[in-house]
């Protein structure tokens, strides 16, 4: 048996019961219906109906009416229900990750392939979750972290304790060419080839993992490039090798677009990748964040 609580604010319970009055006319039906006694059902009414400070229900002995009063309330009872229960599904729904915004920041390459494909298979998951796409180079991107301008990060190389980190698929890298180069028309190529091109990179602050791994293989090769320009976006890189300002070595994502006047070749005998990473804030990890992380099956980095 439901008690009857002793304080007079209006809850959902008084909401309920009146409805179920309302809708039968009979108090014991209803009390039938709600699974109390009647005599707490009553009691019930009459504490709504003395917080309100009207009558809702005209007795005439066993016989129960509606006022006017209880008339309009019925109508507003069952939309403030309603919405209740709308409110409750909502916060279920964001305390599983369902509903809610994930900021992402993203280096321009991995822009080209990876981060679109995440993001739709997220999406397609998670339809009524906005995902708020942040394009920004390393340092920005470890200082969004920190802000909380960003959830999470996809960056080439990024390792921290500082964070909590998972593995993606690590990218080769590529040379990219003017069409008209002496080595375009070649299948692949070798990074010594190289030795006496002008070459475009990323600025250290933008992508330093994929910098150091262009140099270090020039370095293996035996040879010290020569620095033409520091970028901060592909499509920067792209659009001076096509007008013959340099050669670029970029990871092997940049194949899928594409440039007049650029030769994308894959580079003989190198073993280096650069490693892909998604960092996130250590501690509390949201619910749309963790949906984002089992969307991706790789294991988790301490």
């Amino acid at each position: 048996m439901e008690r009857v609580s002793s304080t007079s604010m209006i809850e959902n319970r008084h909401l309920r019961y009146f409805i179920e009055v309302a809708r039968t006319l009979h108090m014991t039906r209803a009390a039938e219906q709600l699974h109390i006694a009647q005599p707490a059902l009553s009691q019930n009414i009459q504490q709504l109906e003395e917080e309100l400070g009207t009558l809702l229900i005209h007795r005439d002995g066993r016989k129960l009416s509606l006022t006017e009063a209880g008339e309009v309330f019925l109508v507003e009872a069952e939309r403030s229900l309603q919405q209740f229960e709308l409110a409750k599904i909502a916060a279920q729904r964001a305390g599983r990750g369902e509903v809610g915004r994930i900021a992402l920041g993203f280096g321009s390459t991995a822009g080209v392939q990876v981060v679109p494909r995440m993001v739709k298979n997220f999406c397609v998951k998670y339809p009524d979750v906005h995902v708020d796409l942040k394009e920004m180079g390393n340092d920005a991107q470890i200082a969004a972290l920190r802000s909380g301008e960003i959830d999470v990060a996809v960056a080439y190389g990024l390792s921290s304790n500082e964070f909590q980190s998972r593995e993606l698929t690590p990218e080769s890298l590529v040379v990219v060419l003017p069409s008209d180069h002496p080595s375009a028309s070649q299948a692949s190529i070798e990074i010594k080839e190289l030795s006496q091109d002008s070459l475009i990179l990323p600025l250290r602050s933008i992508a330093a993992t994929i910098r150091d791994a262009v140099l270090a293989e020039c370095s293996r090769a035996g040879f010290r490039p020569k620095l033409q320009q520091e970028i901060a976006t592909i499509q920067t890189a792209l659009g001076l090798v096509a007008m013959g300002l340099g050669v670029s070595v970029l990871p092997a994502s940049i194949r899928y677009l594409s440039r007049e006047g650029v030769v994308i070749l894959p580079i003989r005998n190198s073993p280096i990748e650069v490693p892909l990473r998604l960092l996130w804030k250590r501690g509390y990890v949201s619910p749309v964040v963790q949906n984002l992380l089992e969307t991706i099956e790789a294991p988790v980095s301490s």
